[in-house]
């Protein structure tokens, strides 16, 4: 038996993402200065990212615990990568005023996680 499944890879995106939440949470100035420049640091700027980080611990937690589910895991799957579309749009809309590097770095991130996300989704449909 493969320990590659689509709940197993369900579950690990989704802890992944609290990982990645707790993280925004505990150190925002650190996410924030690379992602939106000396902007990043600031507290409101801070305020808005530690909403970012519950937003993500939040979501990740609802996708690790209902991938086993198959009326509701792919379900979270899916929804996890409309948060990572916005927070590629709202870059990219940006970008002309961020620095290139966060630009690229959140393309990146942003596309990787919002592609896993519809694909895991689409494989959980498929088994189940």
């Amino acid at each position: 038996m493969s320990l590659i499944t689509p709940v197993n890879v369900a579950r690990a995106l989704g802890l992944s993402r609290v990982a990645v939440g707790l993280a925004i949470l505990a150190v925002p100035a650190k996410v924030g200065e690379p992602w939106l420049g000396a902007d990043g640091t600031t507290p409101g700027a801070q305020v808005a990212l530690r909403g970012l980080g519950i937003r993500d611990v939040l979501v990740g937690m609802a996708q690790a615990h209902t991938a086993s589910d198959p009326e509701r895991g792919y379900r979270w799957a899916r929804t996890a990568s409309l948060g990572d579309v916005v927070d590629l749009v709202a870059t990219l809309a940006a970008a002309k005023h961020l620095p290139r590097s966060g630009v690229l770095s959140i393309g990146v991130v942003a596309t990787g996680a919002a592609v896993s996300g519809v694909v895991v989704s689409r494989w959980m449909q498929a088994e189940a």
